[in-house]
């Protein structure tokens, strides 16, 4: 469903995108965030600093920058 609102968007701007690389960084994604959850746990880390870590690490930097 995800990579489908993706195309369409793609689509829209006379482009595509490759559902190999997709998949890769869901899972890249998926991956990332369950290491620093049990990193999070282990060394009790408070839930405020572990979601900042987590956004800082998934937000692209172009979004961060545009945000302030």
């Amino acid at each position: 469903e995800d990579l489908e609102k993706r195309q369409q968007a793609a689509k829209k701007r006379g482009g595509f995108v490759n559902p190999l690389f997709f998949n890769e960084r869901i899972a890249r994604i998926s991956s990332y965030t369950i290491r620093a959850v049990q990193n999070a746990i282990m060394t009790g880390k408070s839930l405020s600093s572990f979601i900042n870590a987590l956004v800082a690490k998934l937000v692209p930097r172009v979004n961060q920058i545009g945000e302030h």
